[in-house]
């Protein structure tokens, strides 16, 4: 085989062989080499001289390449005996070969197989496009806001209340703003918990009010309902059944104003 055939050959092979990019180099340096002997079976090279032309700057790192093109017997090596360098042989035949080869199946088999392997193809894409919308589909769910756990909560724990029924922007919107600022879906069944043991958020009160969702989930309210400020008072629970809530002193007791729950409301 001349030089260039020998250079396409090689490059046939790395179609369907996987090689290190610096033990190519090395092969290509190898041709360069016996081209100038003008295609003497053996050819002696040192390693520095092998280091030099690849640019590798560590001689193990050099050995390891030239094993990767001894292994793939694209190369013969004969160490040399002490102070003499080592001798190389081009394996011209591994690559006259593999290109016969290959010229014989691509001009008797490709014909008769191109419409199978495209039809592969094309099920192998199908099958990537799936998979790929079944992943985003999946990354999608685990990025969405849980905003119907958080309004099952709401319901379950809450069922005096008004029922959430719809999921409106602007509740999702709320919802986002709170999961945002660092508040979490425990923190929202805190809320809901809490909301449920408090009196004054559940009617008692002189106005007969009860929060409901919207309400709780607004950024001040849920502060507030979270700190406790709607919690029940041990001296208002001794008091007798028949008691009815002033809703300006229990205002007071838990400080904030009335503007301010109308405000909220």
């Amino acid at each position: 085989m001349s030089y260039i055939e020998l250079i396409n050959a090689f490059e046939r092979w790395l179609e369907n062989n996987c090689l290190p990019s610096q033990s190519q180099l090395l092969f290509y340096k190898f041709l360069v080499i016996f081209n100038r002997s003008a295609w003497a079976e053996w050819v002696s090279v040192d390693n520095l001289r092998l280091m030099a032309l690849t640019r590798i700057q560590n001689e193990s790192t050099l050995i390891r390449h030239r094993d990767n093109l001894v292994r793939e017997g694209l190369i013969e090596y004969q160490k040399g005996k002490k102070g003499s360098p080592n001798k190389y042989k081009i394996n011209t035949s591994i690559l006259k070969v593999k290109t016969q080869v290959e010229t014989t199946v691509k001009m008797e088999v490709f014909p008769q197989v191109k419409t199978t392997v495209e039809m592969t193809d094309i099920n192998r894409q199908r099958e990537r496009e799936r998979i790929k919308k079944d992943i985003s589909n999946e990354i999608s769910k685990k990025e969405r806001p849980p905003y119907e756990e958080i309004t099952d909560l709401y319901n379950q724990i809450c069922p005096e209340l008004p029922s959430c029924v719809k999921l409106s922007e602007s509740r999702k919107k709320a919802i986002r703003a709170r999961l945002a600022s660092g508040y979490t879906v425990e923190d929202f069944k805190t809320l809901f918990q809490k909301t449920k043991d408090s009196s004054f958020l559940t009617g008692g009160n002189n106005r007969n009010w009860i929060a409901n969702f919207d309400w709780l989930i607004k950024d001040s309210n849920m502060a507030k309902v979270l700190e406790g400020n709607y919690d029940n008072r041990e001296s208002r629970q001794e008091e007798p059944n028949d008691y009815s809530f002033d809703l300006e002193e229990y205002e007071r007791s838990h400080k904030y104003t009335v503007p301010e729950l109308a405000e909220e409301k």
